[in-house]
């Protein structure tokens, strides 16, 4: 799983002299560093970098860490990663910007995710034509941990994401069988020859339904509706794209 890291602009050059730094300020007193899950970060930038410009996030593979990497009590008793080595360039996954929207860092999508539709997008779905058969192209990447919110009977399970996914399609697999749609394709990821190098899916499947009645059927499902909140649970974030059935064809385009 990845961790990260925010460095302040002026402790961001420390951490690229001679290849390695001890850390920021605070890590320099506490004797490790600082490191954030991604569902800890928005507490972090709250608490320590609120309304802060020029900051940068850094990414970390924590099983390439080793032993060095210790997860320990901190805030409101959360197991925090805290490294006891110096930082190494070669450490890094990748570095993003956090600028400043309406006083806030903007978080990248890795982090902030899109796990659900906004209202205009529901609204313009709903628009289209409805009576015609629909497929659905979903690419999803899941969390390390599932995040079932509080008072969830899951929420101390310690479920995986993949292990939350698993019980939505358990769950809603009867409901999507019942108004007639079904898994024209699903596929494994194995890397991105054009587009972004960090981005990969962990789930990508097409799902076809007779119509666009039978899709929002579904959603409003008392059944899905109660699903669905295993799939919140274990999205980081997703693509959802509708698209028309067309004919196959010997070229492209």
């Amino acid at each position: 799983m990845l961790i990260y890291k925010v460095f302040r602009a002026g402790e961001r050059a420390v951490l690229v002299a001679d290849g390695a730094t001890a850390g920021a300020p605070v890590d320099l007193a506490d004797g490790f560093i600082h490191f954030s899950t991604a569902d800890q970060l928005a507490g972090t930038l709250a608490k320590h970098f609120a309304g802060e410009d020029g900051l940068t996030l850094l990414a970390v593979e924590a099983d390439t860490l080793g032993p060095d990497l210790k997860w320990e009590p901190s805030r409101g008793g959360a197991l925090f990663p805290h490294l006891y080595r110096p930082l190494r360039l070669q450490d890094v996954a990748w570095t993003a910007p956090l600028p400043l929207v309406d006083g806030h860092p903007l978080l990248p999508e890795e982090i902030a995710g899109h796990v659900d539709p906004d209202r205009a997008q529901f609204d313009a779905f709903k628009t289209r034509d409805r009576d015609r058969p629909i497929e659905m192209l979903n690419l999803i990447r899941l969390r390390a941990r599932a995040a079932y919110p509080a008072g969830h009977a899951l929420a101390d399970a310690e479920l995986t994401g993949a292990d939350a996914y698993a019980r939505y399609g358990a769950e809603t697999a009867p409901i999507l069988a019942r108004l007639g749609g079904s898994i024209l394709w699903r596929g494994d990821f194995e890397g991105v020859l054009i587009g972004p190098e960090r981005e990969r899916w962990d789930r990508m499947f097409i799902a076809r339904y007779p119509s666009t009645h039978a899709f929002l059927e579904m959603v409003t499902d008392p059944a899905y509706r109660e699903a669905v909140i295993h799939r919140q649970a274990a999205v980081r974030t997703s693509r959802l794209i509708r698209t028309a059935p067309a004919a196959p064809g010997a070229a492209f385009g």
